[in-house]
């Protein structure tokens, strides 16, 4: 006689955490941190003098939020007049005002993000930042997620802390700068195309060509992509996929969404470029320099897990999973990208490679502090104390240096200008690349759009290429100046005069010398000390009122 069957006990089963729960969870607490972070570094007090590109980055931004509204508007008022006329006028006459505009030279998508952002919040300098918060958070949540998979919840903590701590990261989402966002699109089209190696699904083909139009269309660092995608085909040997018609719809998603800008932009691009075409003398020179850049970005601790990883996730007879492959094709491919295209040599162009190499460096930190299956008891019951007392060495080892962003300066000049010069009133700024974009974003931030007129002296008295090559004087002696700047065509001068001896231009020294030589002619309006790199400069910045020659 078989016993009966027990009833089913009611107590129902545990749920499972429900992913966007967690996601959004991680997202908070990403967000709070990389906010701390920001205050930490002084980013939220700082203009926008970071990088020499930042402040045309939040300038550039603010053009693409206001030419919606213009666009709002020629809409709303019936569309009066060619599309292409209207357009063209307001962008030249936005540029004419806050020539600090680089679309074109720039692709549009971080652009866009901003206009998004900053129409339903504002376009303030704490607006902004917390948009650049927002976007190194997701980018914790994406490592968070991918690591959480393999690793369980601690590890990927780990690794999204990591991201959001290291200085080389910290620095360029404590300014409003593109490489952010740029790591969300790229590293995002990494795990989709992981996914596709490893799943074989349309859908994350689709979402590999998605993602990587945006990169391309944030910042040219994402054509790396298309040397990462054959690369991790290679190393895992999954040829056959060549040929799914989904791998092929991805690549015609980039070639629709991206390629016409691209194409159409080629030439502007190249603007930013300090070789016209890549060369065997810029690739030896940069190479080492973005290994090493690549290894300081990591700190050494991290460095070394990463290796630990690397062998791990590569070692023969191990195999090679389709996230891992193409996380390290991406690796290798942003490396071989900086080192080909002569853009110039900076650590910024290895941020959106560090979330893949953290993955590697989380895998090294779960290898070494995971207890083996022949251990013993107490090693096993030790094992925790062990990965949280490594995870806080490794913690404290990956922050340091704590930076002051520290850019000051030109606000001041920029609130004073606008308290006395009248609407139609020109002001010339003189300074470095970083102190008129520093200016003008002030100036533009600060009132309706567009509103007074802004002349950069690198522009209005010398001609240069984007890069500063092909410089030259537009004006021969220190007279021409003169009757340049008191002709009644310019109101106002804001003059840098800590612009270092080694970086100064010679325009910039006949304006101090015009200055110095005519002072009855420039009436000083305001002074304000300036700071670079945190470090107070020895002269202060003016604002003069130029009298106007009788």
């Amino acid at each position: 006689m078989t016993p009966d069957p027990l009833p089913e006990t009611c107590t129902p089963a545990p749920k499972k955490s429900r992913g966007w729960v967690v996601g959004c969870i991680v997202f908070v607490l990403a967000l709070d941190l990389a906010f701390f972070w920001q205050r930490v570094g002084g980013a939220q007090h700082s203009e926008f003098g970071g990088h020499p590109d930042e402040g045309g980055h939040y300038v550039t931004g603010l053009f693409v939020r206001d030419a919606i509204v213009m666009a709002g508007r020629y809409a709303a008022g019936g569309c009066h007049g060619s599309p292409i006329k209207v357009g063209k006028d307001f962008a030249d006459d936005y540029y004419a005002h806050y020539p600090k505009v680089g679309l074109g030279v720039w692709p549009p998508f971080f652009y866009l993000v901003q206009a998004a952002w900053t129409l339903p919040f504002s376009p303030s300098r704490s607006s902004v930042l917390i948009l650049l918060c927002a976007l190194a958070a997701v980018v914790a949540v994406q490592l968070f997620r991918v690591l959480r998979e393999e690793f369980g919840t601690w590890p990927a903590a780990l690794g999204a802390v990591l991201w959001l701590s290291l200085p080389l990261v910290r620095s360029h989402y404590g300014m409003v700068m593109a490489e952010t966002l740029s790591t969300v699109t790229m590293f995002g089209a990494v795990l989709a195309f992981g996914d596709f190696l490893d799943r074989e699904k349309r859908g994350d083909a689709l979402r590999f060509g998605l993602f990587a139009a945006l990169a391309i269309l944030t910042k040219g660092t994402g054509l790396a992509l298309a040397l990462a995608a054959p690369l991790a085909l290679l190393f895992t040997r999954r040829f056959h996929l060549l040929k799914r018609p989904a791998l092929w719809g991805a690549v015609m998603i980039v070639a629709v969404l991206a390629g016409p800008w691209t194409w159409a932009t080629r030439n502007l691009g190249k603007g930013g470029w300090i070789e016209p075409n890549p060369s065997w003398h810029f690739t030896h020179e940069a190479l080492p320099y973005y290994l090493t850049k690549f290894g300081h970005g990591l700190s050494l601790i991290v460095l070394v897990l990463f290796c630990v990883g690397v062998f791990v996730k590569f070692r023969a007879g191990s195999g090679s999973r389709g996230r891992w492959a193409a996380a390290g094709a991406f690796i290798i491919s942003v490396i071989v990208f900086q080192s080909l295209a002569p853009v110039g040599l900076e650590a910024r162009h290895l941020i959106a490679a560090l979330p893949a190499a953290l993955m590697f460096a989380v895998a090294g930190f779960v290898t070494l502090t995971k207890p083996q299956p022949s251990a013993t008891p107490a090693v096993v019951r030790r094992a925790p104390v062990v990965a949280v007392g490594l995870g806080l060495l490794v913690f404290a080892s990956a922050i340091w240096p704590l930076t002051q962003k520290g850019f000051d300066g030109f606000a001041p000049l920029a609130d004073a200008m606008l308290g006395e010069a009248a609407p139609a009133d020109v002001t010339l700024v003189s300074s470095d690349a970083r102190g008129e974009g520093m200016f003008i974003s002030e100036v533009a931030m600060h009132e309706p759009r567009p509103g007074h007129t802004i002349l950069r002296a690198s522009k209005a008295l010398a001609s240069s290429s984007w890069s500063g090559s092909g410089y030259a004087l537009q004006f021969k002696s220190d007279g021409d100046v003169f009757d340049f700047l008191t002709s009644g065509k310019i109101q106002y001068l804001a003059l840098d005069d800590a612009v270092p001896e080694d970086k100064r231009r010679e325009h910039q020294n006949q304006l101090r010398r015009v200055v110095g030589e005519h002072a009855d002619s420039f009436r000083l309006v305001a002074s304000a000390e300036i700071t670079r790199d945190g470090e107070p400069q020895p002269a202060p910045v003016r604002l003069y009122k130029i009298q106007r020659r009788n």
